[in-house]
């Protein structure tokens, strides 16, 4: 599961779905902090990926051929486990009776009353949320939309310095991130008779567009990079470390880090993670933290974008 919570919706009465939707996907975005996706069916359809979605809402009367039950046994037979909220207006008995005859599994059931549909479908959401929350899933997380980041970072500097560049954005850029590389290098170089620190650093050469592509320029140097634009551009940014760069380098360039390096151990029966001494415990609250840090950066992002574009 990654940051989108996907649901296939199969259901004849569209008007219906759509009057208790807003609800369902206030769950999934505030309470849970996922991105919520709904794919809409009103029958059945052999092109879509049943495997893709985190949990399908079936309507157990489909006006077409197959009825939702026939079409869940179907979808099983294929060895596709997604969890699936079966519900119906004729009361939840039938239903489950439906369910028995077709040796159905992974099922759950619920009316197409609307307090109670809503009930329903937030107790087997925060089910499945909790079948894939642990430690190696989070870790699995944490480094694909770390990466997801970088990508778009990497996009957002293009678009500024390369496709909208200027000579002051070169100059500036060239300022703040080539001269800051070259000093640090110089830092790490030992005094000697042979040593004069007079050296430039290889970047001072380079085109923007050739800097950005070295394996040089990595997530910490993009993230300077952004720090540049939020500020020359003035993008309204409320910083927790003093400065966009120092937030991401601890919110995800760190915690990427620690997760990558760390071990698992038990503690009190409760599974820790051990990275440099230091102890990380994981529960409901930090897997949900997390996920908000991760939106938060996105959501700045779409800003930077529609900002200088």
């Amino acid at each position: 599961m990654r940051l989108k919570y996907k649901i296939l919706w199969v259901e004849n009465d569209s008007d219906w779905a759509e009057s208790i939707e807003e609800e369902i996907k206030e769950l999934v975005e505030q309470q849970y902090d996922f991105y919520y996706e709904r794919t809409f069916s009103s029958k059945q359809n052999d092109a879509i990926l049943f495997n893709d979605y985190d949990l399908i809402l079936m309507d157990l009367n489909l006006e077409s051929e197959p009825t939702g039950d026939v079409l869940i046994k179907n979808i099983r037979e294929r060895e596709i486990y997604t969890d699936v909220i079966f519900y119906s207006a004729d009361g939840l008995q039938k239903i489950k009776q439906k369910a028995h005859d077709l040796d159905l599994e992974g099922v759950y059931f619920a009316s197409r009353d609307k307090d109670l549909f809503i009930n329903k479908v937030n107790s087997v959401i925060k089910t499945t949320i909790h079948k894939v929350q642990d430690l190696n899933n989070l870790r699995g997380l944490v480094m694909a939309e770390v990466s997801e980041l970088d990508v778009r970072m990497l996009s957002l500097i293009e678009a500024y310095y390369i496709q909208k560049g200027t000579e002051e954005k070169t100059k500036n850029f060239k300022k703040h991130l080539v001269d800051d590389v070259e000093k640090s290098t110089k830092k790490k170089l030992t005094e000697s008779k042979n040593c004069d620190k007079l050296c430039t650093h290889r970047w001072n050469n380079l085109s923007i567009a050739d800097i950005i592509k070295d394996f040089e320029f990595d997530s910490s140097r993009k993230a300077r990079a952004i720090r540049l634009i939020i500020e020359s551009e003035q993008i309204p940014y409320e910083a927790k470390n003093g400065n966009f760069y120092e937030d991401y380098r601890i919110d995800m360039l760190k915690m990427r880090n620690d997760l990558a390096h760390c071990v698992s151990r038990i503690k009190d029966g409760k599974e820790v993670l051990i990275t440099k001494g230091d102890e990380m415990e994981f529960d409901d609250k930090k897997f949900k933290d997390i996920r908000k840090q991760i939106k938060r950066y996105n959501d700045l992002f779409n800003r930077i974008e529609a900002t200088i574009k």
